[in-house]
């Protein structure tokens, strides 16, 4: 194990962060806590303060660092990540090696994709109570950004929650600016691995984080992103309220077989449009699909101006109006239970 610097103001913020979101999410002596990590400032900041609360409270911290093999060399970053994690003293430290397939939702996704299955895995494998993430309020910051940018509701612009609404999620550094992750890596010695793709235009986010947001700091003012990281805090209470009437305004008004949704239209017709788009939401979700607005606009033309359409055909999922019902039903096969 490393000999411990010491505490600098980065690293105490850091530390304490953890501290608080463990104790929101009830984490408790004896539990196994997994942490993603690159090897950036971010995930190894985070790795390391995790590693330390930790020894304290008698948590254990298991480290898994996801080689997506997209890079020349990634292998040696990745064994890099985990030897730091156990020099650190970490209980169990791993590399996972994916492949990312080439798709249509481009190589961002598809990358988030395989990471998240692979720390999903992990986290069943080492029986972890949470998954930890390095995202910091710079991240959420670009996060709302991009979903102003692509005219994206509510739910996106909310950005990411300290503990995601799966409960498989921790992110304590969402209050945390980038520079204070790496001054802890600094102040620690700890030798962090800058990512040339951070650098590469041609991801969206790279050009909000290296262009658009200097920009408006500088035609704006400071505090940009910190002021949007807010907005992403303020929406998150409100959609948790929303989401929260909307499911139960779903278990009273809908039934469910095991390939087919069927919502009342009488019921449908009493909410406001905001609780009724989202009882929608969540029975296109439960039939496998992902909604677009579109979609779920066109089911719920069904409800408010309805003239005797033809079913529709969704991605995944046909739908119908019957006197009062609204029938939708999966086209594709299901796993047991989904409905």
């Amino acid at each position: 194990m490393l000999p411990r610097p010491r505490l600098t103001p980065a690293m105490a913020d850091i530390r304490r962060a953890i501290r608080e979101l463990w104790d929101s999410a009830g984490v408790l002596e004896g539990d196994v806590i997994a942490v993603a990590l690159s090897g950036g400032a971010d995930s190894l900041a985070l790795t390391a303060a995790a590693i330390f609360e930790g020894d304290r409270a008698g948590i254990k911290i298991a480290s898994i660092t996801v080689n997506h093999n997209l890079q020349t060399g990634s292998d040696l970053v990745a064994e890099k990540a985990k030897q730091q994690a156990a020099d650190l003293g970490a209980e169990i430290a791993e590399v996972s090696s994916v492949l990312v397939p080439k798709n249509s939702s481009g190589m961002e996704a598809a990358a988030r994709a395989e990471r998240y299955v692979a720390l999903d895995a992990f986290a069943l494998k080492v029986k972890a109570k949470y998954t930890m993430l390095g995202h910091t309020l710079d991240d959420q910051a670009e996060t709302v950004l991009l979903g102003l940018a692509r005219g994206s509701g509510a739910k996106s612009l909310a950005g990411m929650s300290a503990i995601s609404a799966d409960g498989k999620y921790l992110r304590p550094l969402l209050n945390i600016r980038r520079e204070q992750t790496v001054s802890f890596c600094v102040d620690s010695n700890l030798e962090f691995w800058s990512d040339p793709q951070n650098a590469d235009d041609k991801f969206s986010r790279v050009k909000v984080r290296n262009s658009v947001l200097p920009i408006l700091e500088k035609e704006l003012g400071p505090g940009i992103a910190v002021a949007l990281a807010r907005t992403a805090e303020l929406l998150q209470e409100d959609v948790a309220y929303l989401d929260a009437q909307a499911k139960g305004s779903f278990e009273s008004i809908a039934r469910t077989t095991s390939n087919s949704v069927l919502l009342e239209v009488s019921e449908l017709e009493k909410l406001p449009k905001a609780l009724g788009s989202r009882v929608i939401h969540q029975a296109l979700v439960l039939l496998g699909a992902e909604p677009a607005k579109a979609s779920i606009d066109a089911v719920y033309d069904l409800v408010t101006n309805w003239h005797g359409q033809k079913p529709l055909t969704l991605p995944s999922v046909r739908v119908e109006r019957t006197k009062n019902e609204i029938v939708l039903k999966s086209t594709k096969t299901l796993k047991p239970g989904a409905c």
